[in-house]
């Protein structure tokens, strides 16, 4: 069977990080949270560098895509958005390391090694992600993925629209709802 652009750009490393989520999670939470977490950054990805449109991202549709994005840009985004992600999940840390049973330096270890965070990456996330975040909260989060992703997948550097911003805030939050909810699901059912 061929497989087209959307497996060669995005889908084979989504598979490759759900594979990894399996053989390293302890339990269904972790899984789902690791499956969850890769499947919302493959959805953004894909649809921002048009191989899919499983997101309404309008406004992005006007930019100009590099010529040829290469696998690291790709990765890289990929990891950029789970990195948000984590940011925002992290707001119920409490909640987080008691229903996936791990401590932090654990979740933290299983995150980078499913998805192959690079040196680079852990920075981005300590030194500017988080400190953003706590700093700016969501504008601010929202704000510079916007501008890391378009880094890399875009071929013009300019900022991005109040509009772009705006849009990748409300995914953002809808993304980490989703994650959350699974948390309190699972805090329930333990109850």
């Amino acid at each position: 069977m061929a497989k087209g652009p959307y497996h060669r750009h995005i889908g084979r490393h989504t598979q490759k990080f759900c594979s990894k989520a399996v053989k390293r999670s302890n339990n269904e939470t972790q899984k789902k949270i690791f499956f969850v977490a890769a499947i919302c950054a493959d959805e953004l990805i894909a649809s921002l560098i048009g191989v899919d449109n499983k997101r309404q991202i309008a406004p992005f549709k006007v930019r100009k895509l590099k010529n040829k994005i290469l696998k690291p840009h790709i990765t890289m985004a990929l990891r950029i958005y789970m990195s948000a992600l984590l940011t925002l999940i992290s707001v119920e840390k409490k909640l987080l390391l008691q229903q996936t049973g791990m401590d932090e330096d654990g979740l933290l270890q299983a995150w980078c090694w499913i998805f192959e965070y690079l040196p680079s990456d852990m920075k981005l996330f300590d030194e500017v992600m988080m400190p953003s975040y706590q700093q700016g909260g969501i504008e601010r989060l929202g704000f510079l993925v916007g501008k890391e992703l378009s880094k890399r997948i875009f071929e013009d550097d300019h900022a991005n629209s109040p509009e772009e911003i705006k849009i990748l805030q409300d995914i953002m939050v809808e993304d980490a709802a989703v994650i959350m909810g699974l948390l309190q699901i699972n805090n329930m059912e333990a109850v």
